[in-house]
């Protein structure tokens, strides 16, 4: 759901570049906590769901920082849509 409010105000090369940027930041989550702190799957699991919403959070802020549409294009959207 909170993708969908996103993604309505992110031009397309920001739609592009949040799911790009999700998908290398959750590997890199994934390769750090189970390659180099040598947690198992079991004992890093809760700090890598925390990790995925604090991740998926800041990343949602930068796209939404750097690839937001401008005023215009999100008022004709609203039209087109309605």
């Amino acid at each position: 759901m909170l993708e969908k409010l996103l993604l309505k105000h992110l031009t397309k090369k920001g739609i592009i570049a949040y799911f790009v940027g999700t998908i290398i930041l959750f590997a890199l989550l994934a390769y750090y906590i189970l390659g180099i702190a040598g947690y198992s799957l079991e004992e890093g699991r809760t700090m890598f769901f925390v990790g995925i919403i604090i991740l998926n959070l800041l990343w949602a802020g930068a796209c939404l920082l750097f690839w937001k549409k401008p005023k215009e294009e999100e008022n004709d959207d609203l039209k087109i849509n309605d």
